[in-house]
């Protein structure tokens, strides 16, 4: 009897182990996934502001820019501040999650499904306001520019969207993803829920400083 009940706690030991490893590396690809893709965006816009300041950099016959080429402050003031308040919401209840939900469920739903809405309209604001421009795409460098690269952003604001309606659909179908308790606290379906969080709120935070730096290129500068 000794026997069997020293196998049967090693196997139970070996399992606990084996659980443990596998919700490390979860953890571990949610962590590395995130930041790669952060990565890789960075160097995709990073691109169109290279761009931006090397065709201004050779504007030696006034081809650059031409005169009333900016787009409308009736859109591009909103998609940033909709943009800004999304990322921020998502943030700061976001922040609970890493540490296992101190703040309500119902307030962490609220909070996604609204910076769901916001980013969906920032986006269909965005590609909307691209027909409404005012000049060709080919016009200038700095509508050639504003042409390539904003469409860019109008598309994560809408992954941003469905990256958070996902995120809001999984905890309504498992309420308990927002208050684990139990065996919960250390289950495979948890490990993912909070790695996918994690993630977007770093990416939702790298779109908003995108916006603010786009907003700065094409509606501050000259």
């Amino acid at each position: 009897m000794d026997q069997v009940s020293g196998a049967t706690s090693r196997a139970q030991t070996a399992d606990e182990r084996d659980a443990a490893i596998e919700r490390a590396a979860a953890k571990g690809a949610y962590w590395t996934g995130s930041r790669l893709f952060v990565a890789l965006s960075a160097m995709l816009f990073g691109a169109g502001v290279f761009s931006y300041f090397y065709l201004h950099s050779l504007d030696s016959n006034g081809l650059w820019r031409a005169a009333g080429q900016r787009p409308s402050d009736f859109i591009s003031i909103p998609v940033l501040v909709l943009t800004l308040v999304a990322s921020g919401l998502f943030w700061f209840y976001t922040r609970s999650l890493q540490s296992l939900g101190k703040s309500r469920p119902g307030d962490w739903r609220v909070a996604t499904l609204a910076a769901t809405l916001m980013f969906l309209a920032a986006g269909v604001l965005q590609f909307w306001g691209m027909n409404r421009t005012g000049f060709a795409a080919g016009s200038s460098g700095y509508a050639s520019v504003y042409t390539a690269t904003m469409p860019i952003f109008g598309v994560y604001l809408l992954g941003a969207a469905y990256w958070l309606e996902t995120l809001f659909a999984r905890s309504v179908r498992v309420k308990w993803l927002l208050s684990p308790e139990g065996e919960n606290r250390e289950s495979s379906e948890l490990v993912a829920f909070v790695g996918s969080a994690v993630g977007a709120k770093l990416f939702v935070g790298f779109v908003s400083l995108v916006g603010i730096g786009l907003y700065v290129l094409f509606s501050v500068l000259n």
